[in-house]
């Protein structure tokens, strides 16, 4: 069973109101402007409801999720974390060069054991002889063949509902976002795994240069007597297609 981890009390609100807000009305909008009527629209949700309780597959909640994507992401650029080759150096758990030092560098809500237990969990970091901890792949991946962890999922789908309805919303407010695809439906069945490893390998360099990027142009905390900058989330979303 997965580790449970710290509730928020707003963790449940909040999320019922991305649901209908950010992901289901974007969704309704793009169905019935394209002249799909309401009532076949409330029947089309119905019968998907019925077809989804169908599913064996669990979704787990971690709440905690995001703020480890960006400890891992700390920790494989931060000076402070990397040897003398630049890559990320075994941590203790506590100490001045730790997963706490490294977690309050992130100024994260979350405990290092509680960090610690969803990088193990997922492969992402593991225990040496030493007792300290390593770290073993490049990214926060969640993917488990035994349950679909819910936060990374619906941040990816409520981003992408939000790039492909743009032009639903007033875009004089919003920037330029983009979607680009790049696919080809005659490739043979067999060169798939070989494809996806390559592009996962060429798009996590690609997303490491984007990190640096970001980090470069990060907003740190304001000042006294300084204004305050309005910030926003940017970022790009990768994934890939197998059809």
């Amino acid at each position: 069973m997965p580790t449970k981890h710290r509730k928020r009390p707003s963790t449940a609100s909040k999320t019922t109101r991305q649901v209908s807000g950010e992901f289901l009305v974007p969704v309704m909008a793009f169905l019935h402007k394209s002249g799909i009527p309401k009532a076949k629209l409330l029947a089309e949700c119905r019968a998907a409801i019925r077809l989804a309780s169908s599913s064996k597959l669990k979704v787990v909640h971690f709440d905690i999720g995001q703020e480890v994507t960006g400890i891992v992401n700390r920790w494989l650029r931060d000076p402070a974390f990397l040897n003398s080759s630049g890559r990320p150096i075994e941590l203790p758990i506590q100490g001045p060069q730790s997963v706490a030092s490294l977690v309050r560098a992130c100024e994260a809500n979350v405990s290092p054991r509680a960090a610690l237990s969803l990088m193990i969990k997922f492969g992402i970091a593991r225990k040496v002889a030493s007792g300290k901890y390593r770290l073993i792949r490049r990214l926060m991946d969640y993917g488990h063949q035994k349950y679909l962890p819910f936060e990374p999922n619906f941040r990816f789908l409520t981003d992408a509902v939000k790039v492909s309805t743009k032009r639903l919303r007033d875009v004089d407010s919003h920037p330029g976002l983009f979607w680009q695809c790049a696919d080809n439906p005659r490739i043979d069945a067999r060169k798939a795994r070989d494809f996806l490893q390559f592009a996962q390998r060429r798009g996590l360099s690609f997303m490491h240069e984007i990190n640096d990027w970001l980090d470069e142009h990060e907003c740190k905390d304001s000042q006294p007597g300084k204004r305050t900058i309005k910030v926003k989330r940017l970022g790009v979303g990768l994934f890939g297609i197998c059809r």
